[in-house]
């Protein structure tokens, strides 16, 4: 396996201010330095599974065509030896994404978003086995227990913030950093990236059994996804140039800005206290070519 000693983050002090607004000082746990590829929350949600593997069992997993999770595990199934198959959502497309997994000896195959819908039924991971033979599936994103247990490595026993704040796809993070501090008193701040009521609780109980109701140190917030997945506007892409100008560490749209978004309204409205110590995990999310 690859070691984690063998990986380098560090956590960075930063203060960052909009126009007229009170600065906010916080910590930034760089896990987008990490690995150049295998980079952010990924390699934690994947460990777990990839140690389940035997030998000479494939790995297949899914996502978009600019899944950063794909991209990873094509990374580590080329350092590890593995043979890594990836299901992607969509027509067939080149970008950079496409062409690291590529190089990276992993094997894909596009499906429709129509099929793409059906990835957790019986019938359809059948069909997947029958097409590339005995292989493990690794749900999309790395979630499910073997994903929360894997995040649990992203702090530590003991973490001296009042607020550690992160974005949320599948929750799978989130709900793994609070697991590991549930005895503590730092409380885990999700911003959920996704639009809708209750998505990331729901998805968090269905695909691993994880009950957000039993960790009152975990709050999923979903008033800044910004319209959606992968929507933006332009107080938002202004917002993300302000911070990279400010503190030189590079976010996406995506995943980080919002999160960072939603953090920074939160401390100016007060809501997390006052003189709050805050700590910011980067998830990575800025793809093969930073």
């Amino acid at each position: 396996m690859i070691s984690l000693q063998s990986l380098s983050y560090y956590d960075e002090t930063v203060s960052f201010s909009l126009p007229g607004k009170k600065p906010m000082q916080l910590s930034v746990r760089r896990f987008d330095r990490l690995h150049p590829e295998i980079s952010g929350n990924k390699w934690f949600k994947l460990q777990n599974w990839l140690s389940d593997l035997v030998h000479d069992e494939a790995v297949l997993s899914f996502g978009g065509a600019y899944s950063n999770h794909l991209l990873a595990l094509s990374a580590a199934g080329k350092e590890l030896g593995i043979k890594a198959i990836g299901i992607v959502r969509g027509e067939e497309v080149e970008n950079p994404w496409i062409s690291t997994m590529q190089k990276n000896g992993m094997l894909l195959r596009f499906v429709s978003r129509e099929a793409y819908r059906l990835k957790n039924q019986e019938s359809f991971l059948k069909n997947l086995q029958e097409q590339f033979g005995k292989c493990l599936f690794i749900p999309e994103g790395g979630a499910g227990s073997n994903g929360i247990d894997g995040a649990m490595g992203m702090v530590d026993d003991v973490e001296l913030y009042d607020w550690i704040a992160l974005p949320g796809g599948t929750g799978t993070s989130a709900a793994g950093i609070a697991k590991k501090l549930q005895n503590g008193s730092s409380k885990v701040l999700c911003f959920q990236v996704l639009k809708g009521d209750a998505i990331l609780k729901n998805e968090l109980k269905e695909t691993s059994g994880f009950d957000v109701e039993h960790y009152p140190n975990l709050q999923i917030e979903s008033e800044y996804h910004f319209g959606g997945y992968a929507k933006s506007n332009e107080e938002l892409k202004n917002f993300q140039k302000q911070w990279i100008d400010q503190t030189g560490i590079p976010i996406d749209l995506i995943y980080g800005a919002k999160a960072l978004f939603g953090l920074y309204d939160k401390f100016q409205r007060g809501q997390l206290g006052e003189n709050p110590t805050l700590l910011y995990i980067h998830t990575g999310g800025l793809g093969p070519e930073n």
